[in-house]
């Protein structure tokens, strides 16, 4: 069954902060500085705009899945390279959540937390979401979205008072180079809009009310930015030290005692929105697997999935500091072909095959005219 657009406009709205709020602000202190604020709204912006030419292509191809519409604009070759490079890039989505929900477990429950008692019960929720597919997903999200931000800007009013607006200056003290060098580095934590190209075919757009979609995905950096203005307001140059930055707002709110009911329900319902995004991830992840292999049962895809899962948990546990994956060149520029390359080639190849169409159409009208 088909998502309708308000759904599809939930999920965009799920997508634009998930991976905002954790790990990201601290470790983009390091390179922005005062000004990191600037690159986030920049990349944004960009998925936000991406994400609006994205959803214009589905409208004009609502009865092709991703595979038959690029098979059918620009080739089965390509097709396979696109579909690879998205897999990729879904595949460093799910790691990236995977490590920062499991280290954000850990910091906000247990100390001595099992990465095994942590990854199990992940895999069996986030199965059963991809296996009931993208209606189960985007209901989900539905239920819970709005508590996630009236939660977000309870506690960021609530610390409002501590802010300092003078850490912002002075601004560019250090040029834009150092900006776009961090968001090319960072560049894993956008993208956002990507897992709308597996969503061809699968999202009914009758009747949308039009502006709908754009008034999430403003609204999405409007909270992003808010919460940036908080954080960095609050810590300033010990950004980099506040690990998860939700957690550690909240924290502050309560008068910087350890945990309480307020840090509690945030960190629960983080928690709940990120298992949510694995599972879309996820299942993204699945059909292009399925598209690229021409693989037509999904059990066994999503069994494949869920062993890189539980893979990734262990060595990332066990052996290796697996977040560095996410600061590499490799993955900035998955991120570059999947989000800024393939949807333009894309458009490029919709209107070609446009207008061939139209000039047959056209030639063969003039024949018939002749003919009469």
């Amino acid at each position: 069954m088909k998502i309708n657009y308000r759904q599809l406009s939930v999920m965009i709205f799920f997508s634009f902060i998930s991976l905002k709020f954790l790990v990201l602000p601290s470790v983009l202190y390091l390179h922005s500085g005062n000004m990191s604020w600037l690159v986030v709204l920049v990349l944004m912006i960009l998925d936000g705009l991406f994400a609006i030419s994205i959803i214009d292509l589905m409208k004009k191809n609502q009865d092709s899945n991703i595979n038959e519409f690029m098979n059918n604009t620009i080739g089965p070759v390509l097709t396979k390279i696109f579909l690879a490079v998205l897999a990729l890039k879904f595949f460093l989505q799910v790691a990236n959540i995977v490590k920062g929900l499991e280290f954000f477990v850990v910091e906000n429950f247990y100390n001595n937390f099992s990465w095994i008692l942590y990854i199990l019960p992940l895999i069996g929720l986030t199965s059963f979401m991809m296996y009931k597919g993208l209606r189960n997903i985007a209901r989900v999200q539905e239920v819970f979205c709005w508590s996630i931000v009236i939660g977000c800007i309870y506690i960021g009013c609530k610390s409002f008072s501590g802010v300092d607006p003078l850490v912002y200056l002075p601004m560019f003290k250090d040029g834009a180079v150092p900006l776009f060098e961090s968001g090319y580095r960072h560049l894993s934590w956008f993208g956002s809009s990507t897992f709308l190209l597996i969503l061809f075919g699968k999202v009914d757009f009758q009747n949308p009310r039009k502006k709908l979609c754009i008034k999430y995905i403003i609204f999405a950096i409007i909270l992003v930015q808010f919460i940036y203005f908080i954080f960095y307001g609050l810590f300033d140059i010990t950004s980099p030290t506040h690990t998860f930055a939700i957690s550690d707002i909240s924290q502050f709110t309560s008068s910087k005692s350890i945990i309480d009911e307020l840090s509690w329900l945030v960190v629960s319902l983080w928690v709940i929105m990120q298992s949510i995004q694995i599972a879309l991830y996820g299942y993204c992840l699945v059909l292009s697997l399925m598209y690229l292999f021409h693989i037509k049962s999904k059990i066994v895809v999503i069994t494949f999935v869920n062993i890189l899962i539980f893979a990734l948990s262990y060595l990332g546990a066990e052996t290796i500091n697996l977040e560095q994956i996410f600061f590499t060149p490799f993955a900035s520029i998955v991120t570059i072909i999947s989000q800024y390359i393939i949807p333009p080639i894309l458009w490029i190849g919709y209107m070609v095959r446009h207008r061939r169409q139209n000039k047959i159409s056209g030639v063969k009208n003039e024949k018939t005219k002749v003919n009469i």
